[in-house]
């Protein structure tokens, strides 16, 4: 069986609402691309209102397996990793509202089958970890929040980019997934990448360059 022993906390001030740190818990689409540093790829196996179970790759390669399980009532939740078939690790998170656009979160890692003498260092990578995890989550639930609250107009923005082939098209400034910052360039295939999420569309004709609903008017 396997044994989780505590290594460390991590407690943060967030300038984002609880309502958006609870909606960044769930969005398992935003890992590989958001924390670029620490994520490659992921795939998500099953997803719901109370949370979600991906197979991911972390920056390195590695594979590994996350779940994580919310509870909206508490506004906690639990992100658990699995290697090679096992309980790597155990992280649980509280969360509770300061201010209608701020809270706060506090982290507790736990991991499997460590040493005392190794516990320390364990806490202290985790620390760092969350600090840049959070850091970059930061930016986005400030994004989103923003999205939430933008009106029709800025929502029609859009802005001209030119193709190689030398055609120009005009491109939207926010991305219609969620209506966070599109601000990406087109690659030399007339793709663009949006760099929240990772979706992809044909500036030509605004459709989904993955075969995804999601696209904009042109």
């Amino acid at each position: 069986m396997t044994s989780l022993v505590p290594v460390g906390v991590y407690r943060r001030d967030l300038g984002a609402s609880l309502e958006r740190l609870l909606e960044n818990a769930l969005d398992w689409e935003h890992l590989p691309h958001v924390h670029s540093g620490s994520f490659s790829a992921i795939s998500v196996v099953e997803a719901g209102d109370e949370g979600w179970e991906a197979e991911a790759k972390l920056a390195d390669g590695r594979p590994v397996g996350l779940t994580l399980a919310l509870d909206r009532e508490t506004a906690s939740w639990v992100t658990r990793t699995i290697v090679d078939g096992r309980l790597a690790s155990e992280i649980r998170s509280r969360a509770e509202a300061t201010g209608a656009s701020s809270c706060r979160v506090d982290v507790s890692f736990h991991v499997a089958d460590l040493p005392h003498d190794k516990r320390g260092a364990a806490g202290a990578y985790y620390e760092r970890l969350y600090a840049d995890l959070y850091d970059e989550d930061e930016r986005l639930m400030i994004a989103r929040a923003g999205a939430l609250t933008r009106g029709p107009d800025a929502v029609r923005a859009r802005h001209d980019v030119k193709l190689a082939d030398g055609s120009v098209h005009a491109i939207p400034l926010y991305c219609p997934h969620q209506g966070l910052p599109l601000d990406a360039d087109p690659d030399s295939d007339g793709i663009v990448t949006c760099p929240w999420h990772g979706y992809r569309f044909d500036v030509r004709t605004g459709r989904s360059a993955d075969g995804k609903a999601c696209r904009w008017a042109v």
